[in-house]
């Protein structure tokens, strides 16, 4: 029964797997879609990594639809991905919230890993089902001719951790408390949360749990 039961889990684990891999396949596609119970509401569909062409598709999405809504979500599904392209998909969601209700949202089974979190950050409201995963962790260094990692000295790959810590997590709405918390169990390690566990835990990521 238990070799079954063990069987079975890892079964599911790897349908998962599996299922995330293909949607993350969509390349940089942005789908936008009007929300059918508010006309003046849009959902941008992100199922991608935190990459280029992101924060373009944002921009010209926005550029199309700002006349004919007051209301954005940004619905994310994402592995994470480039703290460069993040920071500029981020700029463009603060260019939003000057004229616009901005919200972020991640779905049943859907997921926001790494850079993913800072944008989900963004959100006025950040509504999350009860079972999406959230992972955190330091910044990894990567080659950017070979696309492979770099392998930094200690203290620089404190240092960048530290960086990007304070300049996404410090100055986010995230519990200080529970932020704290967060800083000591990270090191070196993946962070992994459902929505329904940042939000027992007050940890305000998650404001609405859906």
């Amino acid at each position: 029964m238990l070799a079954a039961t063990l069987i079975m889990f890892t079964l599911t684990a790897v349908m998962i797997t599996r299922n995330e891999e293909f949607v993350f396949r969509d390349e940089g596609r942005l789908v936008v879609e009007r929300d059918q119970a508010d006309p003046r509401t849009v959902i941008f569909k992100w199922r991608s990594e935190v990459d280029v062409p992101m924060a373009r598709r944002f921009a010209e999405a926005f550029d199309e639809w700002k006349s004919k809504s007051n209301h954005i979500i940004i619905d994310l599904h994402s592995p994470g991905g480039v703290i460069h392209e993040g920071e500029a998909v981020i700029r463009v969601i603060e260019d939003m919230k000057r004229t616009h209700i901005v919200d972020t949202q991640v779905g049943r089974r859907r997921a926001c890993y790494s850079m993913c979190v800072p944008i989900f950050l963004m959100g006025e409201e950040r509504l999350a089902a009860a079972n999406a995963r959230f992972m955190f962790h330091e910044p990894t260094a990567y080659d950017y001719f070979t696309g492979e990692e770099v392998k930094e000295p200690e203290f620089e790959k404190r240092h960048t951790s530290e960086k990007f810590f304070n300049r996404y997590f410090v100055n986010s709405k995230m519990d200080p408390v529970w932020r704290d918390g967060l800083r000591a169990e990270w090191r070196g390690k993946d962070v992994w949360r459902t929505g329904q566990a940042l939000m027992d835990e007050g940890s305000n990521i998650v404001t609405v749990l859906e």
